[in-house]
């Protein structure tokens, strides 16, 4: 998209004449660089730069991560070329991200950021500073942020043809991005800000209206904060698939993924205080919570699914590239379906003739997915019950075929209780390999069927 020359960098500032704090006046340039990218509709790649930022913080900083990357304990074997080449794939989408948002300087060639920092200086400090005009002023707001990235990348490569990258290579390399950051207040400005109503919008019109019709302003507020955070964590996951469709690098997902996870987190203590808090104190929406409490209760065990469940499959071992691409396949299938689901519950609180069906494209509510479930749960135990029954002598590697199957498929519809112990009886067949053990754990593993089957009529009814 072409950009348009700033005719006077005066656009940023306010027509009165009034003394302001600094902080004050930084704010107003900063919100005008946010509606200059309002207005050349870029706020989806403003997000996304949000979020790389933000997740590359996650990523560097994870304990979890670190945890699940290294097994041994001694600092000194581990080998830091993961994060390295982490960060070199991700570095390229925001140098290309900052390209787009930057704006050219004006045609009478001041560098924007001098010239706030001039002004800020002349009405606030008696000293003045001579030698600051004769600063090299670049050509444009990220200019030199971007030409770091292009020698950060440089550097990357040079490192990631070492045999091992140590740790202290490694805190090196963040250090040095870091100083670099805190250097372009744009970019600060933009990661401490929580929220960026213009970027925050929520467009869709059953769900705004629900907002604006509150009365009573503290659940209007918190409504309002849950349902940003949770269309947020359904942004998130639209960019992991994107990222997982074009890009053959596997890894470059993997910071998304960690700030997907830093997210589900927030909304989950955003529920457990602020929000249920305030809807309690309504008499009336008091009498309609337990449903919601549960689905309250089921996103914090599909949070489980994806950080005790799925992404550690990632490193182990074992895991190929085609499964580490279902992993995080299944990881977007879980949060998606899990938010899709409390959005439409809580929504319903306020308006009971809502469904999914209104809010978002192509929804399939988990109801609606159990009964697909149900079908291929259905011949699954039917070929168990007639590998025992049946004189036709079906192998047992063709009962693993249709459990692989669905697991590929349908596992993760599946509730965490029973998701989690599914993975269990299907570890413990992998684990005996046909022996003596096979029989009666496949036996164990038919009832845990039988009863799943049972659970999901009573359910329906």
């Amino acid at each position: 998209m072409e950009k348009r020359e700033l005719a006077n960098i005066g656009d940023f500032f306010s027509k009165e004449s009034v003394n302001m704090p600094p902080e004050k006046k930084w704010e107003e340039i900063f919100s005008g660089w946010i509606d200059k990218i309002d207005q050349e509709k870029m706020m989806l790649n403003l997000f996304e730069l949000k979020l790389w930022f933000e997740s590359i913080e996650e990523f560097n900083s994870s304990s979890y991560l670190e945890n699940l990357i290294f097994k041994l304990p001694s600092q000194a074997e581990r080998n830091y070329e993961f994060y390295v080449l982490s960060l070199y794939q991700s570095s390229a989408r925001i140098t290309a991200l900052l390209k787009e948002l930057d704006f050219k300087k004006d045609k009478y060639f001041l560098n924007f950021e001098e010239f706030v920092v001039e002004k800020i200086l002349e009405e606030n400090m008696e000293k003045s500073f001579p030698n600051l005009k004769e600063l090299y002023s670049p050509e444009s707001w990220f200019y030199s942020f971007r030409i770091f990235l292009q020698s950060f990348r440089n550097l990357l490569s040079e490192i990631l043809r070492c045999d091992q990258v140590s740790q202290k290579a490694y805190l090196s390399i963040k250090k040095l991005y870091h100083r670099e950051l805190l250097s372009n207040p744009f970019l600060i400005s933009l990661l401490k800000k929580q929220f960026i109503p213009k970027m925050d919008k929520i467009y869709q019109p059953d769900i705004s209206g629900i907002i604006s019709a509150c009365k009573d302003k503290i659940i209007r507020k918190n409504l309002g904060i849950f349902f940003i955070l949770s269309f947020r964590i359904l942004k998130i996951n639209n960019f992991i698939e994107l990222n997982l469709n074009k890009n053959k690098y596997l890894d470059m997902a993997i910071p998304l993924i960690l700030s997907l996870k830093k997210n589900l987190e927030s909304i989950i203590k955003f529920n457990d205080s602020a929000l249920w808090q305030s809807l309690q104190s309504d008499p009336e929406l008091k009498k309609k919570l337990e449903p919601i409490g549960e689905i309250f209760k089921n996103l914090k065990l599909e949070y489980k699914k994806i950080s005790d469940g799925e992404l550690p499959v990632y490193f182990d071992g074992n895991s190929n590239k085609l499964k580490k691409r279902r992993m995080i396949q299944n990881i977007v299938i879980i949060a998606d379906v899990a938010v899709q689901e409390l959005i439409e519950s809580v929504a319903r609180l306020f308006k009971p003739d809502i469904s999914g069906n209104s809010i978002f494209e192509n929804y399939v509510s988990r109801k609606q997915k159990s009964i697909e479930v149900k079908k291929k749960l259905i011949k699954l135990h039917t070929k168990i019950n007639d590998y025992f029954t049946s004189k036709s002598g079906i192998a047992p590697s063709e009962i693993f075929f249709d459990i692989n199957q669905f697991m590929e498929t349908d596992l993760n519809y599946l509730l965490y209780k029973d998701w989690n112990e599914f993975l269990s009886y299907y570890d413990n067949l992998s684990r005996i390999n046909f022996s003596a053990e096979f029989e009666p754990t496949l036996r164990a593993f038919h009832s845990f069927l039988t009863r799943v089957l049972k659970e999901i009529v009573s359910e329906k009814k």
